[in-house]
């Protein structure tokens, strides 16, 4: 059996992306009510604050941000149609940091648009969730 090195894990030559990604920003949920879902969310990031606004709850963590924010939110923030709630909680988007935007814009082609001074993929092109590419 390989070990983690031999294997390519930790290889930096396999953490380079074509598109410019330098990592993950954070996930987007989409709940009805995003309050409902904060003592779940704390304590599966093992933070003990968030921020609330009017779009919804923001957890900060080591490893980026959990956000969850309502329908209307998300559709504002992403210009995309939220998913289904009917039956709770859903990841909705995947944000990723990229070092130039314009390379991430090339990359990901038509299916990208701009908004807000970030690039999105709709959830139709990206298997379910939106791809948010941002500075």
């Amino acid at each position: 059996m390989k070990n983690a090195v031999s294997a390519g894990i930790g290889n930096p030559a396999f953490q380079q992306h074509a598109n410019g990604v330098t990592g993950v920003a954070g996930v987007v949920f989409v709940a009805e009510n995003p309050s409902d879902h904060h003592i779940f969310l704390k304590a599966f990031a093992g933070v003990s604050d968030l921020k609330a606004t009017s779009a919804g709850i923001t957890i900060d963590t080591p490893r980026g941000e959990i956000q969850v924010m309502d329908p209307a939110a998300y559709r504002l923030h992403l210009a995309v149609e939220p998913p289904d709630t009917s039956r709770g909680m859903r990841l909705a988007a995947i944000r990723f940091a990229v070092r130039d935007l314009n390379l991430a814009r090339e990359k990901a082609g038509a299916s990208a648009k701009e908004h807000m001074g970030k690039l999105i993929v709709a959830p139709a092109a990206a298997h379910g969730a939106a791809l948010v590419f941002e500075r």
